[in-house]
């Protein structure tokens, strides 16, 4: 079975910023900056929370973390938004989810400025995604792409997988995965059927796809019998096991002997996703106007 490891891509994306950044730090007079807005220390996202820091210290990308309690109210977390929003020392705004409960509204999407919005969440920037065609108008783009699902398709254009006429099953319909995702896989001209918790008979529609995609956040809960021989699986759940282990949706000692090609949980999409988020965040300072306030049109 192939291992679609990304931690080789992540090296090479992070390693082709350093120039980047020094060009911004000479533009600007101050280096690229991240805000990270964290409501649950303890959620699957958070653990790469502190890989994000640590990689933003080590390319020489300033780094806030903002923590805020859940029973400060929705209001305390608009006002904080708006705040960094209109902060011209910050770049880029990283939202990590799970939000608390009603958080996740089209109104705080809509709290971003599109030209922070690194992962792609304002109606502004998933407009741009979504009107898009072809894949390199959204690589080129003045815009920005949720982070996760962009690092899917750099990881499969990594080991040579090529979407255009494949069957491609998506599982899971989350606004930062598994639908611009689908939509990604679509403008590279793969057929992709998007499933969830009502797709009837998702084993029929595993077994009859070329790839599978798994978003679900359920752990180890694809297995062999649910995929035709030599199928490829990419991972992109981030779960704990009953071991409080780190694993995927996938269960990837069950899936050896049957699949062909399988990415790993951790050292798969995760690298990648973190590498997509730092190069979005030196864009988002390029794209920064020098001495004046930040808009939201893009080039």
């Amino acid at each position: 079975m192939r291992i679609l490891e990304g931690k080789t891509l992540s090296a090479e994306i992070l390693a082709s910023l350093p120039a980047r950044i020094d060009a911004v730090k000479a533009r600007l007079g101050r280096a690229p900056s991240l805000a990270i807005v964290n409501y649950f220390a303890d959620s699957p996202s958070a653990v790469y929370v502190k890989r994000k820091i640590a990689a933003c210290e080590k390319l020489g990308i300033k780094t806030e973390l903002f923590a805020p309690k859940p029973e400060e109210g929705y209001e305390a977390f608009k006002t904080l938004l708006a705040r960094l929003g209109a902060d011209q020392a910050y770049d880029a705004i990283m939202l990590e989810r799970p939000l608390p409960d009603g958080f996740e509204t089209m109104e705080t999407w809509d709290s971003l400025p599109a030209a922070k919005d690194v992962d792609g969440l304002s109606s502004l920037n998933m407009g741009r995604l979504f009107i898009a065609k072809k894949f390199t108008e959204i690589e080129n783009g003045g815009f920005f792409s949720p982070c996760t699902a962009l690092a899917v398709v750099r990881l499969m254009k990594f080991h040579g997988l090529n979407p255009a006429g494949t069957n491609i099953a998506v599982v899971g319909r989350s606004a930062v995965v598994g639908r611009p995702l689908a939509h990604m896989l679509t403008t590279l001209d793969a057929t992709v059927t998007l499933c969830h918790t009502r797709t009837r008979d998702l084993p029929a529609v595993l077994k009859a796809s070329d790839l599978v995609i798994t978003a679900a956040g359920k752990a180890k809960w694809l297995k062999k019998e649910m995929l035709p021989a030599g199928a490829t699986v990419i991972d992109v759940g981030t779960n704990f096991d009953e071991n409080g282990k780190m694993c995927g949706d996938a269960d990837f000692e069950d899936l050896k002997g049957t699949a062909s090609a399988v990415s790993p949980v951790p050292g798969g999409v995760g690298p990648v996703t973190l590498a997509c988020l730092l190069e979005a965040s030196v864009k988002a300072a390029e794209l920064t106007p020098k001495n004046e306030k930040k808009g939201i049109i893009f080039t």
